[in-house]
């Protein structure tokens, strides 16, 4: 399975469950470009095998990227020809978009008719690269917002459920509150994730969930 991004040992279940599905949407598309926006450093890479040529875009002096990406600018105005990809994935980087209704508008715009768009966000998850953490979208508002700019959702998923979200909430709230004492609190953080992870077949209410995906099509 692709690495998870950031993955600590705080946060690992969470994270996980996020490549997961990730990686299962993402097997199947194949093509001759696909771009990643946001890349980072490029954790997903290993699971677009399937295409001829990955680009790499992110944000100039993005730290996350570590100088990986192939290309730098703002995800509002990507600078790539119309048209000129089969998918493109973007993980984790909408809500620190100030306009994602003008990202999803150019995304739309470089993909190629029937072009697919693998699209991750969080919903119940800490505020984190601040002050740059905009927006939460709920699945309804997932689905407008990817419609309402010219693609068609295929499927979207919630990467995990509700006890997740409460355990996950546990292990951060340990982590982050511990201080010094964080050698000491690390074996209890480390179980309510064992837990969470030993409940996920069980764990089938949707409610409350870290993250979703979408897998969209431009119509």
């Amino acid at each position: 399975m692709a690495r998870a991004p950031h993955t600590t040992w705080y946060n690992w279940y969470a994270n996980n469950c996020l490549a997961r599905e990730l990686e299962a949407l993402a097997k199947p598309l194949a093509g001759s470009l696909v771009i990643d926006v946001g890349c980072g450093d490029q954790p997903y890479r290993a699971m677009l095998a399937g295409f001829e040529r990955y680009i790499g875009f992110d944000a100039p002096g993005r730290p996350e990227s570590r100088g990986k990406a192939d290309a730098y600018g703002d995800a509002g105005a990507l600078p790539f020809a119309s048209a000129c990809a089969d998918a493109v994935l973007c993980t984790e980087v909408m809500e620190h978009v100030p306009d994602p209704d003008a990202m999803l508008a150019e995304i739309r715009r470089v993909l190629k008719p029937g072009g697919a768009l693998l699209l991750s966000v969080p919903f119940i998850w800490r505020i984190h690269e601040e002050p740059r953490d905009y927006w939460r979208f709920t699945e309804y508002g997932l689905r407008l917002i990817v419609e309402r700019a010219g693609m068609r959702v295929e499927s979207l998923t919630a990467t995990d459920g509700y006890a997740a979200v409460v355990l996950q909430a546990r292990a951060h709230f340990l982590y982050h509150a511990s201080g010094k004492w964080k050698p000491l609190v690390r074996p209890l953080v480390w179980l309510f994730q064992a837990v969470a992870q030993a409940l996920r077949p069980f764990d089938r209410n949707r409610r409350m969930v870290s993250n979703y995906v979408v897998l969209a099509r431009k119509a």
